[in-house]
């Protein structure tokens, strides 16, 4: 046990030694968003900075992952690796897919980087408590009307059109929650896969408004992702700085 929970400190060390926390992030690639019902969805969980590829996740990193259907309940899934999972929509409607990593802190000093707060460092630079999070709706049989159902995290993208029928050509709408409430100024990023071979590369960029909304151009076919972030001052000084979130939201178009 020792010995896992020093790997996953280490490969967090690491991550947040070459970026910050904001430049990662947690996605999700999933094989069909339109199955018909009794058929098998199969899923990825994606991690880093370059949709759709990523990076390895390590062991340890993940905390939740779960699928609900229209009434909210969780459906069982089977996990294939320790980032593959696959599950049968029985019913028709909308399915949401959701995951999260472990939370956590991590201090910077001048020694370096800590997995920690402020308390008990010298030289702190920085600290934030950071929370990652991503979504994605399908629809199984006939186009499903709970998709703009919060999961229920913190902060949350909630899609105001049917991600699954979107056509290029059209535009995405969505709206930014936090603490179940609209959330206004929140940056937006969108891309889609083969976009840019580098990281952090966006073809849209843009904040919400003052009813927490935003729109998306959709110009290409194929996998998008849209990224919120919001950050927000810690109580506690002593403790840490800032909370810094990220929510991704998945959906491919025809």
């Amino acid at each position: 046990m020792k010995a896992v929970r020093y790997m996953i400190a280490m490969s967090f060390l690491i991550i947040f030694a070459t970026a910050s926390a904001q430049a990662h992030m947690l996605w999700l690639n999933v094989d069909d968003y339109g199955p018909a019902p009794g058929k098998a969805v199969q899923f990825e969980i994606g991690w880093g900075h370059q949709f759709p590829a990523g990076e390895e996740m390590k062991e340890g990193m993940l905390n939740k992952v779960y699928v609900l259907d229209e009434s909210g309940n969780e459906i069982p899934l089977k996990q294939i690796t320790p980032v593959q999972y696959s599950f049968v929509p029985e019913n028709q409607g909308t399915y949401r897919i959701a995951a999260n990593i472990n939370p956590g802190f991590v201090s910077k000093t001048t020694d370096g980087y800590k997995l920690q707060t402020k308390k008990g460092l010298e030289n702190v630079v920085f600290c934030f408590r950071y929370d990652m999070r991503t979504k994605a709706v399908i629809s199984a049989g006939a186009k499903g009307e709970k998709f703009g159902v919060p999961a229920g995290d913190k902060l949350e993208i909630i899609p105001l059109k049917d991600p699954t029928v979107l056509k290029e050509g059209e535009t995405f709408s969505l709206k930014v929650i936090y603490d179940g409430k609209p959330l206004s100024n929140a940056e937006i990023k969108a891309t889609y896969e083969g976009f840019s071979g580098k990281p952090h590369t966006y073809p849209y960029e843009a904040v919400t408004d003052n009813n927490g909304e935003a729109s998306v151009k959709i110009t290409q076919k194929g996998n998008w992702l849209v990224s919120a972030g919001h950050k927000l001052p810690y109580p506690d000084k002593a403790e840490c700085d800032d909370y810094k979130y990220n929510y991704t939201f998945t959906f491919n178009v025809k």
